[in-house]
């Protein structure tokens, strides 16, 4: 049986959304991850004679927004919330890497038209060229790499893996995909198998959304609990119905207006170090607001990190959480001069 490992340029599947929806003819296409992997197997077996195949190992290499406009916060945290499925839900090893916005909105079209500023993303390519050829070169981890890429900048990598003796297949997007890499001939020497063009499985790959009833889980929610969606939760994650949601993000919306206001005041805003993007930290509860469902977390000497209840990872209930109780933090936003951050995936902390 061949092993196989999959290596995904995340951001450039990403970017060419809008043309497997063209491909599709479904403006709202979107690609099923945990369908993706068995057919590009599928496919390289069928290639090789219907060669029994196993998917070793997915990786997936991507970017994050941060230190984006707080208005901007729900689109960020889906964006994050999208990596941590593919781990959970699908085993996928993710390597992401964060564009610093720099305050501003995360489309171009809600910035200001003289604003020049645009978004650089780091290290994707150079993470994924290095892992795949670093496990090329370790005996027995895989026979066969299939590169989920279009850029030309990996054609050296590409041509140094099957130096090492290992077979690849491209698997990219007609349209989107370096000429040297679709050329039948492969006068490049990139690749052992015809181009599996992704386009021509949209049907086996698409995300398909599926009417079903699920429980309301908000402590604020009122009336039938039951309620139909075509959202699926991860492991543990909580679900909330879309009239709880759009109130939510109305009362995070308010707070942060009466804070910048001075109605609500964070219990310090003493300068204090920047901790890392998305990195885990220790802090403690120093304001909650129970009637309203937020608070104010941060380290006993630095900053304030505004969090609402939805931003409790499962296990933690905010009816149950006191000022002073220690807990671990992913920052959402920084602080600035005379704004409090934003905290997510609000967790115990572990001894």
């Amino acid at each position: 049986m061949a092993k196989i490992m999959i290596f995904i340029d995340g951001t450039w599947l990403y970017q060419n959304y809008p043309k497997l929806a063209a491909f599709s003819g479904k403006e709202d296409f979107h690609v099923d991850y945990g369908k993706l992997p068995g057919v590009l197997a599928q496919e390289v077996g069928r290639q090789l004679g219907s060669l029994d195949v196993d998917v070793v190992r997915t990786y997936l290499f991507g970017s994050y927004a941060w230190n984006a406009d707080l208005r901007d916060e729900d689109r960020v945290q889906r964006g994050l919330d999208f990596y941590t499925m593919l781990t959970e839900e699908y085993h996928y090893e993710v390597e992401t890497f964060p564009i610093n916005f720099r305050g501003r909105r995360l489309r171009k079209e809600d910035r200001d038209p003289a604003d020049t500023f645009e978004p650089k993303e780091k290290c994707v390519d150079i993470a994924l060229a290095t892992s795949i050829l670093y496990l090329a070169a370790i005996p027995y981890a895989y026979d066969i790499a299939i590169a989920v890429a279009g850029d030309q900048d990996y054609k050296p990598v590409l041509q140094h893996v099957r130096r090492l003796g290992k077979r690849l297949a491209i698997a990219s997007i007609k349209g989107s995909c370096s000429p040297e890499f679709s050329d039948p001939r492969d006068e490049a020497r990139v690749k052992d198998f015809d181009i599996i063009w992704i386009d021509d499985f949209l049907p086996k790959i698409e995300l398909k959304y599926d009417r079903h009833q699920l429980d309301c889980q908000s402590p604020k929610h009122r009336g039938d609990r039951r309620t139909w969606t075509t959202f699926h939760p991860r492991k543990n994650q909580k679900f909330y119905c879309d009239e709880c949601r759009t109130f939510f993000t109305t009362e995070k919306e308010s707070a942060r207006q009466e804070y910048v206001s001075g109605e609500v005041e964070p219990a310090n805003l003493a300068e204090g170090g920047k901790p890392a993007a998305h990195e885990g930290i220790v802090g403690r509860i120093k304001k909650k607001f129970p009637e309203r469902g937020f608070g104010f977390i941060g380290p006993p000497e630095g900053r304030d990190y505004y969090f609402h209840f939805t931003d409790l990872a499962a296990g933690l209930e905010f009816e149950h959480l006191q000022e002073g109780d220690e807990l671990v933090f992913d920052v959402k936003k920084q602080p600035s001069r005379d704004k409090a951050g934003a905290a997510g995936n609000i967790r115990a902390k572990t001894h």
